[in-house]
């Protein structure tokens, strides 16, 4: 599969697991090597009483594992290689591991996973971070003619003066993955619900603390930490950031446009 102009292949004996990722990354299938390589299979003691995934340092340098109730991993940073493990052979297990997986991959390409709806309109796109209830869903579904790249996580690169949205295939509420494209990115727009339209500039240090809540990011090494604060800065500094309050109505565009 290649996301955010990233391949991975996933190597695997296992029918199931192959059928899974092929239905559910049907989008994003491509052909030729792969950046990155894993292999799949399936853990013997099955599930396992852990809600929440952990990924922390292997006691090799440059090595994670990456732990849920329903899968096992462990990757190999230097070596762009893996071995997963599933308990549950299904869609949720599979895509919790590559929101992993893509958020360190995607940082050796100057990008990152970031919880934002993005939308693309003709040549360019916009990107709208925020947690949960600040109407990311909403301002996707007041935009039916617009592209969608994502109504949950996603992607953005840095690239030549500027950055790119990326399709991306981790949905939210919408079910349904971004088209798979790259757009180049107009603006970056922080959402709030609000009794009118409105928009406000952002410095570049305002903006990175808007931001950086929102960068799905799961280790803890300094270095790795690192390059996501300097990737996440330089994005600022190169694309205008807002701060946008909407009222729940199509005519938000406006503002948006002429931000």
């Amino acid at each position: 599969m290649e996301i955010g102009g990233v391949r991975t292949t996933i190597a695997t004996r296992d029918p199931e697991i192959a059928d899974v990722v092929a239905r559910r990354y049907a989008g994003f299938l491509a052909t030729g090597p792969g950046d990155w390589r894993i292999e799949a299979g399936r853990r013997t003691e099955g599930l396992i009483d852990q809600v929440d995934v952990t990924v922390r340092a292997d006691d090799r340098p440059g090595r994670l594992l990456v732990e849920r109730h329903d899968l096992v991993a462990t990757l190999d940073l230097p070596a762009r290689a893996g071995a997963l493990a599933l308990g549950a052979v299904d869609h949720m297990a599979v895509d919790t591991f590559l929101r992993v997986v893509y958020s360190l991959a995607l940082l050796d390409a100057g990008a990152l996973l970031v919880h934002a709806a993005s939308l693309g309109r003709g040549p360019r796109a916009w990107m709208f971070p925020g947690p949960s209830g600040s109407g990311k869903t909403t301002l996707t579904r007041l935009s039916p003619d617009a592209t969608l790249m994502s109504d949950e996580i996603s992607i953005v690169r840095l690239g030549g003066e500027g950055a790119c949205c990326y399709g991306s295939p981790f949905w939210g509420e919408l079910g349904e993955p971004g088209e798979n494209a790259a757009v180049p990115l107009t603006a970056i727009h922080f959402l709030r619900h609000a009794e009118r339209h409105a928009t406000r500039s952002l410095s570049p240090r305002r903006a990175l603390a808007a931001l950086l809540p929102n960068v799905l990011f799961f280790a803890a090494e300094p270095g790795l930490v690192k390059r996501v604060l300097d990737v996440a800065a330089e994005l600022v500094e190169r694309v205008p950031c807002f701060a946008l309050g909407f009222r729940p109505e199509p005519s938000v565009w406006e503002a948006i446009v002429d931000a």
